[in-house]
């Protein structure tokens, strides 16, 4: 399960940038509209579906009044299931969208005050709206598109199913803010939210794993020797076992610990994801 807070500084797209109308945004996520017609995807929200973009606009731009010109005004958040976890869902998009609103009842819980108590927050009151899509393009970095095999714009193949999240500065009172962009952790960990979400989707829909590369990184990045030698332990354990049902390993096969070592990876790039979203 692939959920992420996009930084507009870093992702490259100035339809994310966060410190105006959130008009652009909206434009850039009717992409697929076009070709759908009357099918095309509307948005929704905690408690309504069907919203359409000019309502968006309408709501997202006037709730946060008193905010400074480049202050941020939204936030955008990406929810982005494996094929498998999709499949795992029957593909059922009306589930998807259940996990989305208790996605953003963890995303609203996750925030706490600045002695580090939460601040006790539900989904119902954030001011947000999200868009499904069912399609990922091909970008011009892309070695598929270097290779000459694919355009830059078309479609990638399989289940790209996402979910677009565009989320209040605000909170419905329009007197608290929420950023989840701080540099802070105790006021709100984008690593736990992740993890938070991830787990529920596991205890939630009965499945195993959504956040297995996520906490990989994260008992590699910051736990102990011993920590980090008995999580390669479990997963080795874990991969012997499937083995096993096909041909047994040879001792030679089993990993040398003492030579594994931690990935440099950056804490927002988990998964290692490249959305071309």
């Amino acid at each position: 399960m692939y959920v992420k807070v996009i930084n507009p500084k870093t992702h490259g797209k100035t339809e994310y940038n966060n410190s105006g109308s959130c008009t652009k945004l909206v434009n850039y996520l009717s992409k697929e509209d076009n070709e759908k017609g009357l099918e095309r995807e509307l948005y929704f929200n905690h408690d309504k579906d069907r919203i359409s973009s000019i309502e968006v606009i309408r709501s997202i731009d006037n709730n946060c009044p008193n905010i400074e010109k480049n202050e941020a005004k939204f936030y955008s958040l990406v929810v982005a299931p494996e094929p498998d976890e999709m499949q795992h869902l029957k593909n059922d998009p009306n589930r998807l969208k259940e996990y989305v609103r208790d996605t953003m009842d963890i995303y609203a819980q996750n925030f706490n005050k600045k002695d580090g108590s939460p601040k006790n927050m539900t989904g119902n009151e954030l001011v947000y709206y999200a868009k499904m899509e069912h399609n990922r393009y091909y970008k011009g970095t892309d070695e598929e598109v270097k290779k000459g095999n694919a355009k830059q714009g078309d479609a990638l193949p399989g289940d790209n199913t996402h979910v677009h999240i565009i989320v209040s500065r605000k909170d419905k009172s329009k007197e608290i803010k929420l950023s989840p962009l701080v540099n802070s952790k105790k006021l709100f960990s984008r690593e736990a939210f992740k993890d938070k979400c991830c787990d529920h989707f596991d205890e939630k829909y009965k499945y195993e794993g959504s956040g297995k590369e996520l906490k990989k990184h994260i008992v590699m990045r910051d736990g102990t020797i011993e920590e980090r030698i008995a999580y390669i332990n479990n997963e080795y354990e874990q991969k012997k076992a499937l083995r096993d049902k096909e041909e047994p390993l040879t001792k030679e096969q089993k990993p040398d610990i003492s030579k594994q070592q931690t990935p440099k990876q950056k804490p927002d790039n988990e998964q290692g994801y490249i959305m071309g979203m």
